[in-house]
């Protein structure tokens, strides 16, 4: 025998419209984020940026005038100016010999030449056949510096000659030889500038000792030599 009542049969079955209803509000749930998600997702930058081949529009983060964009690129250095040329820099024998040789050098100058007390005054040579040397002696016949201008056939004849040793001299000149006897006395250099033969000679005391004064008056007329050649 059935003891249910139609009351207790009633109630049995309430929760299948509460089931129903929960489903409804789930389905709505879940149409609503998905609008949310829609809604936060980040805006277009469609635009923004550059069209390949229009050199129009920004680059995202790069405003005119900084120092990423094409406004503000430094433009190239101008290439450096030429120096001046100087006594240092001009090579020998580019220089204008002066028309008279006793300007080259100063009392003072032949003085820290020659090593003895000046005053050194210039003389210019005598004639040869009766045509000028260009030339000059500072000091006296005693102590002396020279520079005159010679023929090419005087070296010549110095290359041949057993009796004297050339030792070239770089840098000074086109060519340049210092000549001494085989002994090592009397030194002169000769050298060539502008196509000119030039014999530079320089005497500290012509007495008895002198030959012990080659080798300083070698040195002397070297250096002297080297200093002339820029000038003639």
């Amino acid at each position: 025998m059935d003891r249910r009542t139609p009351i207790t049969s009633g109630r049995r079955y309430t929760w299948l419209p509460a089931l129903a209803l929960a489903a409804v509000a789930v389905a709505g749930c879940s149409s609503s984020g998905g609008g949310s998600t829609a809604a936060s997702a980040p805006p277009s930058t469609a635009g923004s940026a550059t069209a390949p081949g229009t050199g129009t529009g920004t680059v995202p983060g790069t405003a005119p005038g900084t120092p990423n964009s094409p406004a503000a690129t430094t433009p190239a250095a101008p290439p450096a100016a030429t120096p001046t040329p100087t006594a240092a820099t001009t090579p020998a024998g580019t220089g204008k010999r002066p028309a008279d040789a006793c300007t080259l050098l100063t009392s003072v100058q032949v003085v820290a030449a020659v090593g003895t007390s000046g005053p050194f005054n210039g003389t210019h040579p005598d004639k040869v056949d009766g045509k000028e040397v260009w030339g000059c002696t500072w000091g006296s016949r005693q102590s002396y510096a020279n520079i005159r201008e010679t023929s090419p056939s005087v070296l010549a004849g110095l290359r041949t000659n057993p009796e004297y040793t050339l030792t070239p001299l770089p840098g000074v000149g086109e060519e340049a030889y210092l000549v001494q006897r085989k002994d090592g006395h009397r030194p002169e250099v000769y050298f060539v500038s502008s196509g000119h033969l030039y014999s530079v000679e320089v005497v500290k005391d012509r007495g008895p000792n002198d030959d012990a004064n080659a080798p300083a008056e070698a040195a002397a007329a070297s250096g002297l030599a080297l200093a002339l050649s820029k000038l003639v």
